[in-house]
């Protein structure tokens, strides 16, 4: 080995070395309580599934080129095969652009590309551009685990891949700011599910913004549910002609369709003051109901003279 180093030291100094052994690669902080360990098992392969693995892509790449590297302060990336590789979303969720690098079209070649970039960085986007072979898959993953790179396949044929310890996929997901028919998406909910070797049995799921309103990737905290005011009782002695106030009921109308008249269901009515012909008007001396004041809505509980009153007929 000695004379071989001083026959040719140029080789020897070239020659690939494994990379420093790691407990894990660094992901986004928001990211670390659904990925086993807080972070990516070196030299492993991760797959993204579904709806929205392009998002889990930009995230991961994010979380590597930002907190990723040796000594923490970031580390490199490579994507290849993504054309459409959302560069900005990437730098909105805190992405480096400056240790990326971008292999749009790899051509046949895209297993000779990934492994050169395997032994350079330390985790690699990858959409295969074809159904990957058993000696690629081999060769790459061999490399991967020398070098402590973690290979991540997205795209139609990430399923191919043997030897996938981690998937990560969205699930529930759920855009804000959308009215009906209307408004501008401020953000996405969506909860993070990990499942796989690596995250056995149910696996595990948080809820994220995946990207928030600023385009970061945040925890969701829900806002504190609102305390409902107390039901008041309102008691209000006297008549209408008397200055008694009126009061309005708001319930749904419901009729017997054989009589026409209101059924079990209560009736939409409003009490106005004035004189009606029926028994039960309130100007004779019927009582006023008594009210249970609840927001806006006054829903009374006696409508038995309500009815009588509105709709012309008694109620007997």
């Amino acid at each position: 080995m000695a004379e071989a180093a001083l026959r040719d030291p140029a080789g020897i100094l070239s020659a690939p070395s494994p990379a420093p052994a790691r407990d894990t690669v660094p992901v986004l902080p928001a990211l670390r309580p659904v990925i086993p360990g807080g972070g990516l098992r070196p030299g492993s392969a991760v797959g993204l599934d579904g709806p929205g693995a392009s998002s889990l892509g930009l995230a991961l790449v994010a979380g590597v080129s930002r907190h990723g590297g040796a000594d923490g302060t970031g580390g490199w990336c490579g994507v290849v095969g993504v054309p459409d590789f959302g560069v900005l979303a990437a730098a909105g969720m805190g992405a480096a652009l400056e240790r990326l690098l971008l292999v749009d079209e790899p051509g046949e070649r895209w297993p000779d590309v990934v492994a050169a970039l395997v032994e350079a960085v330390d985790l690699v986007l990858l959409r295969p551009p074809e159904r990957p072979g058993a000696a690629a898959v081999r060769r790459l993953s061999a490399l991967a685990r020398r070098h402590g790179c973690v290979l991540t396949l997205t795209g139609g044929h990430a399923r191919d891949w043997a030897g996938t310890r981690l998937r990560l996929r969205l699930a529930d997901v759920e855009w804000r700011g959308l009215g009906d028919g209307h408004g501008r998406l401020g953000g996405r909910l969506a909860d993070v599910v990990a499942e796989g070797r690596d995250a056995p049995g149910a696996g595990r799921r948080a809820r994220l913004w995946l990207p928030g309103p600023d385009g970061t990737v945040a925890p969701y905290v829900p806002a504190p549910e609102t305390a409902r005011p107390p039901l008041e009782v309102v008691r209000h002695q006297g008549r209408v002609s008397e200055g008694a106030p009126v009061h309005t009921l708001i319930r749904e109308e419901s009729r017997d369709t054989r009589s026409g008249m209101p059924g079990d269901a209560a009736v939409r009515a409003v009490i106005q003051e004035g004189d009606r012909d029926p028994r039960g008007r309130v100007s004779e001396g019927a009582p006023v109901p008594t009210a249970v004041k609840d927001d806006e809505h006054v829903t009374c509980g006696a409508v038995a003279g309500a009815v009588g009153g509105l709709s012309g007929e008694g109620v007997g």
